[in-house]
């Protein structure tokens, strides 16, 4: 290369020398990452925080529940018409009613086919029950006095490698973890607990019998209607008037159809849908696009009104929290992607999607919205409470005025305390 010539030719950039000691740094981390995530999925951690493992063998001698309703069944009998049961819940001071609504709690958070795996922690079942951690504690050895509940971890803080292992699982710091419970159904119980009765079932004859009864008025009310409009001067009357026979005909069919409907069970759709409904549909449509119809919003309504999602207590955020925990807790995966061989969303049926999915969550309990808004309610009044102490206290402090008068007094006392000390002693020098 000529100094002071540009050349055409580009330069060649040269490779750094690899690092042997960076790239050993990097393979280590990769095995680290590697050994955590196998740890998570051995230990099988579902959900938004990080459970204790439990060893092999520990759920050996546990029998499982007969099911969320069945268990819960079991529970009340157990406690209220058995001696065990009474014995317990007198001497761990608890409600029936209480024990029952911790109970159905720890159900609501148990593997639905086993009732293992109960996860959650005190605090959280407390919240979701309505009750104190000690009470939920209470129920707990009740459960375990019965038979009905066994814990097989017990909560603790987390180790060095726990601990990185639950930041890689949920991605924030989790210092500790809960119990690890497991809901059983023991033979005696199964034996003791009566059966449900079995509902009436109605005569297939006349379940025939109303489908042809409600199938005749139906083609009664078409031949009527096909009737009217073909001839609508019957009587010599205009068919709108009031005096019409027709009108007063079809007036009387109609009545006689919605008798018949209600006689034979049929639902009606209500079109005034409330206005609490519409927002919390529009919200969950903002939030989870997957879940917005084709047509219009009111689809979304009518499924929030069918699974009974009581929307004055539950918003949209709410409900769409609600489905991320359940998507996480079930490990699936939101099908908000766009999907290449159709173009459009992977979901073909929305409406149908959500409520198959919505029927699943149980809304019964209070919402995220209302607990944030119980825990901001006792941080006011923890915050009223000591502003009011506060107050006390500076009301019981001495002003400036009341201070400097004592100062005084006290100076006072001591001049006159070391003038008598001198009169006492006149000649104490010379001695």
């Amino acid at each position: 290369m000529t100094l002071g010539v540009s050349s055409d030719t580009p330069m060649q950039a040269v490779d750094p020398a690899p690092d042997p000691e960076w790239a050993a740094l990097v393979d280590a981390a990769h095995r680290n990452v590697n050994e955590l995530e196998h740890f998570n999925h051995a230990s099988g951690q579902r959900g938004s925080s990080w459970a204790l493992p439990v060893a092999d063998g520990a759920y050996r001698d546990i029998p499982v529940w007969s099911g969320k309703g069945a268990w819960l069944r079991q529970v009340r009998h157990v406690i209220t018409d058995t001696d065990t049961g009474r014995t317990a819940v007198k001497q761990h001071r608890i409600g029936v009613e209480t024990m029952i609504a911790v109970a159905a709690t720890h159900a609501r958070f148990a593997d639905s086919t086993t009732g293992r795996d109960v996860t959650a922690a005190v605090a959280t079942i407390g919240r979701a029950a309505g009750v104190s951690e000690s009470v939920v504690q209470r129920a707990r050895r009740v459960l375990r006095d019965v038979g009905m509940g066994h814990e097989v971890v017990r909560g603790r803080q987390l180790q060095s490698h726990e601990f990185m292992a639950a930041e890689l699982h949920h991605g924030g710091h989790q210092r500790g973890a809960a119990s690890v419970w497991a809901l059983s159904s023991p033979r005696w119980v199964i034996e003791d607990t009566p059966r449900p009765e079995t509902p009436r079932r109605i005569p297939a004859r006349s379940v025939r019998r109303s489908q042809a009864h409600r199938q005749r008025r139906q083609r009664q009310q078409a031949a009527a209607t096909k009737a009217a409009a073909s001839n609508p001067q019957l009587s010599g009357r205009d068919t709108l008037s009031l005096g019409s026979s027709v009108l007063e005909k079809f007036s009387r069919k109609r009545e006689l159809t919605k008798r018949a409907q209600t006689h034979a069970g049929a639902t009606t759709t209500n079109t005034n849908r409330p206005l609490h409904t519409q927002r919390a549909a529009a919200q969950l449509a903002q939030l989870a696009p997957a879940l917005t119809p084709d047509g219009h919003i009111g689809q979304l309504v009518d499924v929030l009104a069918r699974t009974g999602i009581d929307t004055t207590r539950w918003s949209g955020r709410d409900i769409a929290d609600a489905l991320t925990r359940d998507t996480q807790k079930r490990g699936w995966t939101w099908p908000d992607a766009k999907s290449w061989n159709t173009g459009g969303y992977s979901v073909q049926n929305p409406a149908r999607y959500a409520h198959m999915r919505l029927s699943r969550i149980d809304f019964t309990g209070p919402s995220p919205s209302q607990q944030r808004a119980r825990i901001d309610a006792q941080r006011r009044a923890e915050q009223a409470a000591r502003a009011a102490e506060a107050a006390e206290a500076r009301s019981r402090a001495a002003s400036a005025d009341h201070r400097a008068a004592m100062r005084m007094s006290w100076r006072t006392l001591a001049i006159a305390a070391n003038t008598t000390r001198s009169e006492g002693f006149p000649n104490d020098r010379h001695h």
